[in-house]
C-alpha cells in the first residue's frame, strides 16, 4: 500500500488536475484508489470539493475510453474538514467566526488516514494552497504529513504540482528545496496543464524542471492540458 501526499507550488497550479491524473494511472493498473483532502475550503456545505472534481474527472476518463468502465468503482474519496471561506485553513476557521469547529490535529487526520489506507492499495491526499499552508493550529502541513506517516510506519511520499508558465521556477525552487531541507525531498515534480505543441517559456520551464527534479532524486512529469486526466511519460 502506497500513500502520496500531493502539495503545491503555489494555490491554482493544477493539484486537483493532477491528483486526478495520479488516482487515474493508479486505477488502470488495477488498483484501489482512495483520494482524501484533509481540509477542504472555499466551498459551503452540499457543494462540490476537490474530491469530487476528482471523482467526476475519472469518470469523465472512463466515459471517453481513456480508462476501463469498471475504474471509477475502485475509486472513493473523502474530506477530514470543510470550511467555508476560500481562504487557508487556519485563516478560513478564524474568520468564519464563533462556533466554527477547530481543525483536526495532525494526529487525528494520521488516525483517519491509516484507517482508509487499510482498503486500499494506493491512497492520495491533497492539501491546500502550496507547501508551507498550514493544515492545523500548530501550523503543520505537508511535509509534517509526510513525516507523521513515515514515522507510523507507513510507505509514504511527497509530490509537488507546478504550473507550467512564467513564475514557475521560482516558485518550484522554493518548494522543492525547502521540502528537502525538511528531511522529505520530493519523489516527483508533476507540471500541469502543459500544452501539447508547448511555447518558448514551456519548453524552458520544463528542461529547469527536469534539471531540478534530478538535483533532489524526483522524476519530473506532466499532465496535457485539456484532455481527461493522464500522466504522461515521464520527461
Amino acid at each position: 500500500m502506497r500513500i502520496e501526499v500531493v502539495t503545491g507550488t503555489d494555490t491554482d497550479v493544477g493539484k486537483t488536475w493532477g491528483t486526478a491524473a495520479l488516482a487515474a494511472r493508479a486505477l488502470v493498473a488495477g488498483l484501489r484508489v482512495h483520494v482524501d483532502k484533509p481540509v477542504q475550503t472555499g466551498v459551503a456545505p452540499g457543494e462540490a470539493g476537490d474530491v469530487e472534481t476528482v471523482r467526476d474527472l475519472v469518470a469523465a476518463a472512463a466515459a471517453s475510453g481513456a480508462l476501463d468502465a469498471a475504474a471509477p468503482a475502485r475509486l472513493t474519496v473523502s474530506e477530514g474538514a470543510r470550511v467555508g471561506p476560500a481562504m487557508a485553513p487556519v485563516d478560513a476557521v478564524a474568520h468564519a467566526g464563533e462556533g466554527t469547529p477547530p481543525l483536526p490535529p495532525l494526529g487525528e487526520q494520521l488516525g483517519r488516514w491509516r484507517g482508509l489506507a487499510a482498503g486500499v492499495d494506493h491512497l492520495l491526499i491533497e492539501g491546500a494552497g502550496g507547501i508551507t499552508v498550514a493544515w492545523t493550529e500548530a501550523d503543520e502541513g505537508p511535509v509534517d504529513a509526510v513525516r507523521a506517516l513515515r514515522a507510523a510506519g507507513l510507505d509514504a511520499g511527497l509530490t509537488v504540482v507546478a504550473r507550467p508558465g512564467l513564475g514557475t521556477q521560482n516558485h518550484a525552487r522554493l518548494t522543492v528545496e525547502h521540502a528537502a531541507a525538511r528531511g522529505v525531498a520530493p519523489e516527483r515534480i508533476l507540471v500541469s496543464g502543459v500544452a501539447a505543441d508547448p511555447d518558448p517559456v514551456e519548453r524552458a520551464n520544463l528542461v529547469f524542471l527536469a534539471r531540478l527534479a534530478g538535483a533532489h532524486g524526483a522524476v519530473l512529469e506532466t499532465v496535457p492540458r485539456g484532455t481527461p486526466p493522464r500522466v504522461m511519460s515521464a520527461r
